[in-house]
């Protein structure tokens, strides 16, 4: 089947949601920071919640990809924030049970790292990008990720993303390179109870020297 991009509609968000937790329900930061099934259960309403007023805000653009009528992945685009703008994203709700504490250090570690990379330079952001476990490697995030290399190469601004291991071949594939690798301890979630590393990488496409 031929897969099409769009943009998602508020309709849309339901099923946003469930390919989020598809695609990243077992990711161990995930699962240190919404440490139950019942909270997990109750993140998929945030996950939507926060797709409907990302779809309402001029400054994200929300895509999807379809196999005929199904949505097989999505993306989270948010467009450069002027030097001159003042912009305020709206707030998660985050469900009742959540590790605020491990959600607010890694969300710290993040943009610390985003901050020495670009030093506060606008950039196009790679929110965040989930593709169905049963259609992956079909192309979907290629897809989704190029729509914003174009907007990259026209403007002449960067674009940054956050990965986890898994998916950085794919980016570096694409042109991304790491710039700086971030990690942090996760408590608890290692064989027999020991705390794991969990790592991902920054990165940055450049498109003045791609």
């Amino acid at each position: 089947m031929t897969l099409a991009l769009s943009l998602a509609e508020e309709a849309d968000a339901d099923r946003i949601a469930d390919i989020h937790m598809a695609a990243f329900g077992t990711n161990l930061m995930l699962r240190a920071q919404f440490p139950t099934p019942s909270v997990r259960d109750k993140l998929r309403v945030s996950l939507a919640e926060k797709v409907i007023n990302e779809i309402r805000d001029p400054k994200w653009e929300i895509l999807i990809v379809r196999d005929e009528k199904e949505i097989v992945s999505f993306a989270k685009w948010r467009r450069p924030i002027l030097e001159s703008e003042v912009y305020v994203e709206s707030p998660w709700n985050w469900p009742d049970g959540t590790r605020l504490d491990v959600l607010e250090d890694w969300t710290r570690i993040v943009e610390d790292a985003s901050e020495k990379v670009l030093c506060g330079k606008p950039c196009y952001c790679l929110s965040f990008i989930g593709t169905d476990p049963k259609h992956e490697r079909r192309g979907a995030a290629s897809i989704l990720i190029q729509w914003g290399l174009e907007y990259s190469k026209r403007d002449n601004i960067p674009v940054a993303l956050e990965s986890t291991q898994v998916a950085w071949p794919l980016y570096q594939k694409l042109g991304f390179r790491a710039e700086k690798d971030i990690s942090m301890v996760l408590e608890g979630l290692g064989a027999d109870g020991k705390p794991i590393i969990y790592e991902e990488k920054s990165l940055i496409f450049r498109p003045s020297v791609e």
